[in-house]
């Protein structure tokens, strides 16, 4: 369970990755079993609610999921109240090494490898 992990996670400060104010709602109920990479998916979900932990200062992160009837497909979706990202950097984002903001004033730490 992702949600129960970032719960109780901090960031390489000791400080909880989900900031007072802000609510981490599971509402991913049961989903079939799918064939792949448990690591992977673990890692994927968890890159992208840590990133919508980083960038929600107050509010609500979401994680809801649904299949298809046919058990073709699983989409999992993590939305959140944060700062969003700039539709022109939405591509760029899912580079290796890419990040919204690259500057050396930007408010978080990392290397840009989350979302890749």
């Amino acid at each position: 369970d992702v949600a129960l992990l970032v719960k109780c996670s901090s960031d390489k400060g000791g400080r909880p990755l989900v900031k007072t104010g802000v609510q981490l709602v599971n509402e991913v109920n049961s989903l079939p079993i799918i064939e792949a990479d448990t690591h992977k998916c673990t890692q994927v979900f968890f890159n992208l609610v840590t990133n919508a932990c980083k960038f929600t200062t107050e509010g609500r992160i979401t994680l809801t999921g649904v299949a298809d009837p046919e058990k073709q497909w699983v989409e999992v979706s993590v939305t959140d109240t944060g700062q969003g990202i700039a539709r022109g950097s939405l591509e760029r984002i899912f580079q290796p090494f890419e990040q919204e903001n690259n500057s050396a004033i930007r408010g978080h730490q990392g290397i840009g490898l989350g979302l890749s």
